[in-house]
């Protein structure tokens, strides 16, 4: 945790200034606590702050899938590892924000292993993200040294900073994986500043019938992430090697080769993945489809009343990349000047 960022911190309980207790006897040269404690004077709270990083819950709750995930697959979805630009065409397609964010504090919400995290980070703005899960100790471990980057651990219903505080606020990825979505969103807004904007994405419920993952998800609803994972691992090379082996197969072979629901065998040209990258690529799609406690799809009509509900002006709500896009401004206030009576 960095010192000058404790102004902006609040209690999650009960919204109480914060005071450093127990710093580390010898603090980093660049100002970082690596162990101490966040207390609240006003309801006597306590948060540990470990590894630098602040922990305002005291577990994974329904996100540990997430923990695990990140933690087998650290760098998977992260561009520079991948020398791909993935992340950042979804991100600049979803945000549509500039490049260049000098003097603006953003705030992530569900960092994950810091995929947009690195992202956002290029565009020279100060960056506040967190994760329910301990997926956050990855985003560490994947944007180190970031000088402009603050960490923590916590929920999305208790964030743990001042509110009205944000010029930008994101959140992809992560409300349909809440217990309520909803809510999950309307948490965000109070900490966007007067004319701060928030963009968001969540999976949408269109159709009839629902994708194949929800009717699998209840199959292996019995079974412990660390055990899915490992029947994945598993599974998901032998049904790889089978596609490719049927797509080989004069005539009828690619026909055939669509009977085994793990997607296509190549992203080439744009993403060009060894064959040992691909499998790996689809153990995580699939482990991140079946694996989440919580999967709730939005209807486009509801995110468009949560956003009406906010309050929020020059909204901005359709379909794009992850489902749902959407985007909002939280409205300037203006004030009354009072002439003479």
């Amino acid at each position: 945790m960095r010192r000058e960022a404790l102004c902006l911190y609040a209690c999650p309980k009960c919204e109480g200034a914060l005071r450093l207790e127990d710093p580390s006897p010898t603090p980093s040269q660049d100002g970082t606590v690596q162990e101490g404690r966040l207390h609240c004077a006003h309801c006597g709270s306590s948060f540990p702050i470990i590894r630098s990083i602040p922990r305002f819950v005291s577990d994974d709750s329904y996100a540990a899938s997430f923990g695990l995930q990140w933690k087998r697959f650290p760098t998977l979805q992260v561009d520079k590892a991948m020398q791909n630009d993935l992340s950042r065409h979804r991100f600049y397609a979803t945000t549509r924000w500039p490049m260049h964010l000098e003097g603006e504090r953003v705030l992530e919400a569900g960092c994950g292993a810091g995929r947009f995290t690195e992202i956002v980070l290029e565009t020279g703005a100060e960056v506040f993200s967190f994760d329910l899960s301990s997926a956050v100790e990855v985003a560490g471990q994947n944007n180190l040294a970031a000088p402009r980057l603050h960490l923590f651990q916590a929920s999305i219903y208790q964030i743990p900073l001042r509110k009205g505080t944000f010029d930008k606020i994101f959140c992809m990825g992560v409300l349909q994986h809440c217990p309520d979505v909803k809510t999950a969103f309307l948490s965000l807004v109070p900490y966007l500043r007067p004319g701060g904007e928030i963009v968001i994405d969540v999976y949408s419920k269109n159709g009839f019938l629902p994708p194949l993952k929800y009717w699998a998800r209840p199959l292996v609803a019995w079974m412990k992430p660390e055990s899915l994972l490992g029947l994945l691992r598993v599974s998901i090379p032998v049904a790889f090697d089978l596609k490719n082996s049927l797509n080989r197969i004069p005539g009828i072979g690619a026909k055939l080769a669509r009977v085994v629901p793990i997607g296509p065998l190549s992203h080439a040209p744009r993403l060009n993945y060894t064959e040992e990258e691909l499998k790996q690529v689809k153990i995580l799609s699939a482990f991140d489809m079946l694996s989440p406690k919580h999967d709730h799809p939005q209807r486009i009509e509801d995110v468009e009343a949560w956003f009406k509900d906010a309050g929020l002006s020059e909204t901005e709500i359709g379909y794009g990349y992850n489902g749902i896009n959407a985007r909002g401004r939280k409205p300037t206030t203006v004030g009354c000047v009072v002439g003479p009576a």
